[in-house]
């Protein structure tokens, strides 16, 4: 039973050394090109809208 659980705990410690930090760094790259797009159309969004002075109704 002993030789189990230890090499049980052997998985468990290299799948957490191995799996998760590269899980972690798929999910932080795909916030950040996520982020990046979200931005660039903002931008887009904005530079193609017409400026609206202060002081003037919009109907």
């Amino acid at each position: 039973m002993s030789r189990q659980l230890n090499h049980l705990l052997s998985e468990l410690a290299h799948g957490l050394l191995t799996q998760l930090p590269a899980q972690l760094v798929a999910a932080a790259v795909a916030a950040g090109l996520g982020a990046a797009l979200r931005s660039r159309r903002r931008r887009r969004r904005r530079a193609r809208a017409p400026e609206v002075s202060a002081g003037t109704d919009v109907p």
